[in-house]
């Protein structure tokens, strides 16, 4: 996995826990890595470790793992906006960003980082305010990928809900994602507890 995820991990959790508490969890882990603190955004790490890191932070947090990483998903999105803003500066809404993504992983992310490992994705386009989203990696992170279109959502002041009937955590071969967008008025915003439909 790139640094850059790893650096995104550490600035959401010392956000939450400040540098203390971040050292506590990194105190908490068997990691392959040397010194997580000196990771830089273009190397690559073992996934392990980032997995190990999310394990102790979200008991350390007391929340599920899955709550855990769709809140660092969320988190993710403005952030790599800030570091990263050729990938959202050409879109008006998530649905052209989600449409696009399996393209920049495949092609931008790696003009940056050649050694990457990067998902699938795959869509189909069902309607105006609609958008099937296929999501499929060894790494089974269908619940970051929740946060992250959350995090769209709130970035691009888009009202989205969605279901999702095939889930890499249940057995099946991919996750899919059944979205459906609703553009937010100026003085209503976005509401940020109604983003995810159950």
């Amino acid at each position: 996995m790139k640094g850059i995820i790893f650096n995104l991990l550490e600035g959401y959790l010392t956000s939450i826990s400040g540098g203390d508490g971040f050292e506590k969890i990194l105190q908490q882990c068997t990691l392959k890595t040397a010194d997580p603190r000196l990771i830089v955004a273009p190397g690559t790490y073992p996934d392990a470790d980032f997995l190990e890191i999310v394990r102790a932070a979200a008991t350390d947090l007391q929340v599920p793992e899955d709550e855990f990483y769709r809140n660092f998903g969320r988190y993710a999105i403005p952030r790599m906006a800030e570091r990263y803003p050729n990938f959202f500066t050409p879109f008006t809404g998530p649905k052209d960003f989600l449409k696009y993504i399996g393209m920049v992983h495949l092609v931008e992310i790696k003009k940056i980082f050649l050694d990457a490992k990067v998902p699938d994705f795959s869509f189909q386009d069902t309607g105006p305010n609609e958008l099937i989203l296929r999501y499929s990696s060894r790494r089974r992170l269908c619940n970051m990928v929740e946060g992250l279109i959350e995090g769209l959502a709130v970035y691009y002041k888009v009202r989205v809900s969605y279901r999702q009937p095939h889930c890499l955590m249940k057995g099946d071969e991919g996750c899919e994602f059944h979205i459906r967008f609703q553009e937010a008025s100026e003085t209503e915003g976005v509401d940020e507890q109604r983003l995810r439909s159950d």
